[in-house]
């Protein structure tokens, strides 16, 4: 401990360092599989739904219609610029390289603010390394799934004070607001901590961060609600096995491990990854009570509880998944980074190191091989040779990733 603190105080968070810092998690992103931003590729709905979509309707079809069940704005505006400002052959250039802006904001947040939680040098490399190695395969430089990370760009925002704002970073913080609020639910499951905070900090900034939010929650609402009880293609809020719903609930919200198959060893006839989950759900209860008259604490606390509920009601069957695991996992990492540099030391604290040592280093082993499990193979189409395929026969459909089996290869009709 006395060793964090002593490099915790002797990093200075100057501008050299956040450049540093930024640069580092940009070549991070490119190691895990540089061959997908030299050979950029459509994944799954990207190209199956909104491309498709995009380039056979207008402009008012590409914004107001609703493809899975709720509104997709960030896919809009992408799937708009592929279909009208680029060609066929540049489709998953543009896709490709708007996720990986998406990956970017997040470590953007945490680098040029300040929280209590990454208020310090050391605090800002832990918490901008945990939301990039932690990133579920799924997610990664790919906007069909943009909606996960834009739900940890509103926690973040969330957490910032109006106070650390630049007028710059009010004004962008408010449109990444808006565009996360109508891309995806991720975004709205914090729509009562904001309005917690908004209340708790009573700034006319937070008020206004709250105020977008919310209505952006109406919005989509409406939308989800519809499409539940007239169109509900997705089976939202449909139990399919309820065991199956109780372990993702505690595997995607608590255990802060990779989710793999290889991590399935049985220890007391219960696999290691839900085990830790229920150990990191006492430690989660644990800090909840410690903490319940500490806003700082608390909110953040709350909303992985929230998010944690709605998340795994609305996942698809109710069945869950890595990419839901995404945002809880971000939260409650970053809570125990900073109880660690939390003063004085208590016997707590020798807990939360040995946790979050684990969970970085079991993240950070399986940051490239989870990758090739199923998400991406080098094996998969090329989209450009996919297109000139098409070319050479317009009725031939190009495929496009992930390269599995019940997919016949998410063909995308141009």
């Amino acid at each position: 401990m006395g060793f964090l603190n002593r490099l915790n105080r002797s990093l200075k968070d100057t501008l050299s360092f956040k450049i540093a810092l930024v640069v580092c998690c940009i070549l991070l992103i490119i190691i895990r599989e540089p061959d997908l931003l030299v050979s950029p590729r459509l994944w799954a709905e990207e190209g199956f739904i909104f491309y498709s979509f995009a380039l056979h309707h207008s402009i008012w079809d590409i914004f107001t219609t609703a493809h899975v069940g709720y509104l997709t704005l960030f896919n809009s505006i992408v799937s708009l610029i592929q279909a009208k400002a680029f060609s066929i052959e540049n489709a998953a250039t543009v896709s490709t390289y708007m996720g990986f802006l998406v990956q970017l904001i997040p470590v953007y947040i945490i680098t040029f603010t300040n929280n209590k939680f990454w208020d310090s040098a050391l605090k800002k490399v832990i918490s901008a390394f945990i939301v990039i190695i932690v990133m579920a395969p799924e997610l990664w430089v790919n906007t069909t799934n943009s909606h996960f990370i834009f739900g940890l760009i509103t926690f973040l925002i969330m957490l910032v004070s109006a106070t650390e704002l630049s007028t710059f970073n009010k004004y962008f913080f408010r449109l990444l607001l808006l565009i996360g609020g109508l891309t995806g639910p991720a975004s709205i499951f914090f729509t009562p901590t904001f309005l917690l905070k908004a209340y708790k900090e009573k700034s006319k900034e937070k008020i206004i961060q709250a105020g977008i939010i919310t209505l952006c929650a109406f919005i989509q609402a409406c939308v989800i609600l519809y499409a539940i009880f007239f169109n509900n293609k997705y089976n939202r809020l449909t139990v399919h096995n309820l065991k199956i719903t109780r372990y993702h609930f505690i595997i995607d919200n608590f255990s802060l491990l990779p989710h793999s198959a290889h991590l399935n060893y049985q220890l007391f006839s219960v696999d290691l990854t839900t085990l830790f989950g229920l150990l990191t759900g006492c430690l989660y209860i644990f800090l909840l009570v410690k903490y319940r008259g500490k806003d700082s604490y608390l909110i953040p606390l709350l909303s992985v509880i929230v998010v944690a509920i709605f998340s795994t009601l609305g996942s698809l069957d109710m069945a869950g998944g890595a990419r839901y695991a995404y945002v809880p996992t971000c939260v409650l990492l970053i809570i125990i980074t900073s109880q660690i540099f939390e003063l004085p030391f208590t016997k707590i604290n020798y807990v939360v190191l040995p946790i979050l040592l684990i969970c970085l280093t079991t993240n950070a082993i399986w940051y490239r091989p989870l990758i090739h499990e199923w998400m991406y193979k080098p094996s998969a189409p090329k989209w450009k040779n996919e297109v000139a395929k098409w070319r050479a026969d317009t009725t031939y459909l190009p495929k496009t990733h992930p390269d599995v089996s019940d997919s016949d290869g998410w063909p995308v009709k141009l």
